[in-house]
Order: C-alpha cells, then sequence, then structure tokens
C-alpha cells in the first residue's frame, strides 16, 4: 500500500513482462505482455484478473501485418492491435468481472 499523493522525481520502471508470438492466452501474471511478429491473425483470451490489476499489452512488431484481437467473457470490448508500437492498457474489474480498456493506441469496438 503506498499513501496518496505520490510523487516521483525520478524514472518509473515497470517490469515482469511476458512476450508472445501466436495467438492464445494473455497471462495475468505478468504486467506488460509484448506480442512480437505474430504468425498468424487471431484471438488472444484473458483470464480473470485481480481487483484494479493494470495490463499493458504492446504490439512490438508486426512484419506479417497480421491483425490480433483480445476479447472473450472477461474483456468488456473487442480490442484489436494490427501495427507495431500499438498499445492497450487494461484495468480489471472484479464486481463487473471484466477487463476494461483505459487506454492506448489500439482500435476498440
Amino acid at each position: 500500500n503506498v499513501s496518496t499523493p505520490v510523487q516521483f522525481t525520478n524514472s518509473i520502471q515497470i517490469g515482469d513482462h511476458n512476450t508472445i508470438t501466436a495467438v492464445g492466452a494473455i497471462s495475468t501474471d505478468y504486467n506488460v505482455t509484448y506480442i512480437n511478429d505474430p504468425s498468424g491473425g487471431g484471438t488472444c483470451s484473458i483470464g480473470a484478473g485481480l481487483d484494479g490489476q493494470i495490463i499493458i499489452i504492446i504490439m512490438s512488431s508486426n512484419s506479417g501485418g497480421h491483425t490480433i484481437q483480445v476479447s472473450g467473457a472477461n474483456v468488456a470490448q473487442t480490442i484489436s492491435l494490427d501495427a507495431a508500437g500499438e498499445s492497450a492498457t487494461m484495468l480489471y474489474d472484479t464486481g463487473l468481472s471484466k477487463w476494461f480498456f483505459i487506454g492506448g493506441s489500439a482500435t476498440v469496438t
């Protein structure tokens, strides 16, 4: 627990990342998931998170031009990433049992 307000005077680093290269499950055990040159397009799922948990998904490279969607019962919207540099920051709400897109450059429908 950190009392608020809080002030950081130096860089903040978010560690604990994972890299995937194909569609499948995005792990809630990591703060950041990089999608690196996916082998094909398709849909990634994500399991339930902890209340207030934040996950960042970044398409770091996409030389094949594939579209990856993040959707399913635990995701409030469909989130599409199709170009290197696109990202989605998501927040989990246990009351609604959903991940919500709260920022990034991915397409949300």
